[in-house]
């Protein structure tokens, strides 16, 4: 066998271990809808008031925090569809936390966030809730100069903002009754029975603190790009199929669709302020310092958007990459915990970070080059057998038809096209078709990992919290949510 023959079954076998991976996603379905997704159940207030009055304890006391920092286009529709919950309006809060800074030299025209805030609750205090009254609406907003630590002080100078500053400042204002904190960000939208859900969970298993579910962020997937669509179904089926499995081995905690005791915020200090994943840093801080703080699956989802043009998605991806290696780095160096509790959270968020990310990109390169060697007849291919060869393209197609089946799982959580009628259609068949871009996408999802790799070996690092921004969403009184 010569050189070039080797090469090319050395790529063969390389493709046909990738598509042994792919193949995982059998198996992860199969465990989380036996696990998890098979044990929902359609709770009632009722029902939960009764295991309630069982336990000898009142209804939990939810307080859900929204961090809103220039969210003025979505913050409305959040606000409503959050108190439209599920749960007794007077067990439960909104704590809406914008930011001083947008209202510093205010001229112009449209609205802040914080005007659009109070000209919500205002309305909700006077219509109500779907003829019920509106559960209690709190807006703190964060001064220019706070520290950032949980109960800091103001230090008379301007200070960064970032989402754990914002979280740290709201927690303050959080109802003294509170039991339990949820955490969203500002254009997401939970089922209706998640407060139901967690505060049944709550009630059977006291012990368990942390409480995470999936977020599948498809809702506006006819106003993005063809590559973030593709890059938006595949992080919705990670988070229903994924999600359960990698949690089994890291406190995974994703900073919107979770919840999390108030006793436990406050014994660990909060949120590290300076973080730029300061979800994934409190999972892993408070796994460490408290056994029992390890997140259970929430088999509840959220809806959310996904970044509108590749730009968007490559800096927030940037940010989630440098955010999981600060966090791997952080803990490795964190002699306040006994190395053997540290070691083998530290070697997960090695081979779920860095260690997966080289070995996919390594992988990449490698296909691409050698595929461009090939296309310029530089190697001699050697012939395959006719079954091999047709094994290898129907594993082609089964990419694409696994891509085209997300599309349909998870149509029911997309809003319509912009278009009507006949334009809406086309759109529809576009958003479809746009899928076959996936070979590309599948490149490009990859770009934002392997920046934040090269940025950290260069010592150039992200170091500022960058916000994600949104695609405007506004209400309507005659139908509810629309573009």
């Amino acid at each position: 066998m010569d050189t070039a023959e080797t090469v090319y079954l050395a790529t063969v076998g390389l493709y046909l271990v990738f598509f042994a991976l792919f193949c995982r996603y059998v198996f992860w379905r199969r465990e989380a809808y036996k696990k998890h997704w098979s044990r929902r159940r359609c709770l009632s207030i009722a029902e939960v008031e009764e295991l309630a009055r069982l336990k000898g304890q009142p209804l939990p006391y939810i307080s859900i925090l929204i961090p809103a920092k220039g969210e003025a286009d979505v913050i409305e529709c959040t606000i409503r569809h959050m108190a439209a919950l599920e749960y007794p309006t007077d067990r439960f809060e909104l704590v809406v936390i914008t930011d001083e800074k947008e209202m510093r030299g205010k001229d112009k025209p449209y609205p802040t966030t914080q005007e659009v805030v109070e000209s919500t609750r205002a309305a909700l205090g006077r219509e109500g809730v779907e003829g019920k009254p509106a559960p209690r609406i709190v807006h703190v907003s964060v001064p220019y100069d706070f520290e950032g630590r949980l109960h800091g002080p103001l230090l008379g100078h301007e200070v960064p903002s970032t989402k754990g500053r914002a979280l740290n400042y709201g927690l303050d204002f959080v109802s003294q009754q509170s039991d339990i904190c949820a955490f969203y960000d500002a254009e997401s939208r939970p089922e209706k029975q998640v407060l139901l859900w967690v505060a049944w969970r709550s009630l059977a298993n006291p012990e368990v603190q942390i409480w995470q579910g999936p977020v599948f962020q498809v809702r506006n997937y006819y106003y993005i790009s063809a590559i973030n669509k593709v890059v938006a179904l595949y992080q919705a089926i990670s988070h229903a199929w994924y999600l359960p499995v990698l949690m089994r081995k890291l406190p995974f905690v994703g900073g919107t669709n979770f919840f999390a005791r108030r006793q436990l915020l406050e014994r660990v200090g909060g949120f590290d302020h300076h973080a730029l994943t300061e979800d994934l840093e409190f999972g892993v801080r408070s796994a460490l310092e408290f056994p029992d703080a390890w997140p259970e699956y929430m088999p509840y989802w959220s809806t959310e958007q996904t970044p509108a043009t590749y730009m968007g998605y490559f800096r927030q991806r940037l940010r989630w990459g440098s955010g999981h290696l600060q966090v791997t780095a952080k803990f490795r160096e964190a002699g306040q915990y006994p190395w053997d509790r540290r070691r083998p959270l530290v070697h997960n968020l090695y081979w779920k970070g860095e260690g997966e990310w080289l070995f996919y990109q390594l992988a990449v390169i490698a296909s691409l080059s050698l595929g461009g060697v090939f296309a310029r007849g530089l190697l001699h291919v050697p012939a395959l057998p006719w079954g091999v060869i047709i094994a290898l393209r129907i594993f082609t197609l089964v990419y694409f038809a696994f891509t085209f089946y997300l599309y349909f799982y998870f149509r029911a959580f997309m809003l319509p096209p912009p278009g009507k009628g006949l334009v809406g259609l086309a759109q529809r068949w576009l958003g479809v078709a746009e899928l076959l871009l996936l070979p590309l996408a599948g490149i490009l999802m990859l770009a934002p990992y392997s920046a934040a790799l090269l940025l950290k070996f260069l010592n150039r690092q992200p170091q500022v919290w960058v916000k994600t921004p949104r695609t405007r969403e506004v209400f309507s009184r005659a139908g509810g949510l629309a573009k």
